[in-house]
């Protein structure tokens, strides 16, 4: 079912490139406060760190997992594990090469939140009268910590203003913690100029972005206070449509 909320987020999208909302103003709030939301966002606590920086910076931690998920049987399949992969056109600093992260564990793969998540980005993507749709999407999710240190400052886009390389991207912040910094922006791809910026502030709130039409970037990470360390926790899903022919 498709609500007034949900329709006005797919009508920006499809419009003018990108929206910005709350998951507790889209889902169901009982999902977002209870021990299924708990355990997800805890899962932020065991992740990796990057070693691909090529500005040799030690603030990320990730993992990264892949997924399809079929519109009209509404069916999300967890797919095997490969490294993430763009190219120098698409990500300067680090692409070019495999870039070998450890999946996501399998209580986060399979728990009701990332389905739930799923099935509403796939449902902003229907047609914008709502049809239904037979879309079949691959996405390819990270789990990413920034951290921001004394003598580190975290850095969401080390690679500047950029696009991924995919259809749409979701930003969804998990947890902001003892940080300043980390505004995001969006800027129209063929002009870069910057459209809005908004800092995601709350658990659940997200900017999703026509990856074609729109740029993104996100400001350095700072210690909120002396001697602190902060970070900033969120779920990066990337979309992309799969030829019928690989159905």
């Amino acid at each position: 079912m498709i609500t007034d909320v949900t329709a006005g987020h797919a009508q920006q999208i499809h419009q003018r490139g990108y929206t910005h909302g709350r998951l507790s103003a889209v889902l169901d709030p009982e999902l977002l406060q209870g021990a299924d939301w708990k355990q997800f966002a805890d899962s932020w606590n065991n992740l990796r760190q990057d070693a691909y920086m090529a500005d040799g910076g030690t603030y990320r931690r990730r993992r990264y997992s892949e997924f399809r998920y079929d519109t009209a049987a509404d069916a999300l399949t967890l797919l095997p594990h490969v490294p993430y992969r763009q190219s120098r056109d698409v990500n300067y600093l680090n692409g070019g090469i495999d870039r070998h992260f450890e999946a996501f564990e399998s209580q986060v793969s399979a728990s009701p939140v990332l389905r739930a998540i799923f099935q509403w980005c796939a449902t902003v993507l229907l047609d914008p009268a709502g049809t239904a749709g037979t879309d079949v999407w691959k996405i390819q999710t990270f789990q990413n910590r920034i951290l921001a240190r004394s003598t580190e400052h975290g850095q969401p886009t080390p690679e500047g203003i950029h696009r991924d390389g995919v259809d749409y991207v979701l930003t969804l912040l998990i947890e902001r913690n003892s940080i300043d910094g980390g505004l995001s922006r969006i800027y129209d791809a063929p002009t870069r100029e910057c459209l809005d910026e908004v800092t995601l502030s709350e658990p659940g709130e997200f900017l999703y972005a026509d990856d074609e039409r729109m740029l993104h970037s996100v400001t350095p990470l700072t210690p909120a206070a002396k001697g602190v360390q902060g970070h900033r926790d969120v779920l990066i899903a990337m979309f992309s449509r799969t030829p019928k022919e690989t159905r």
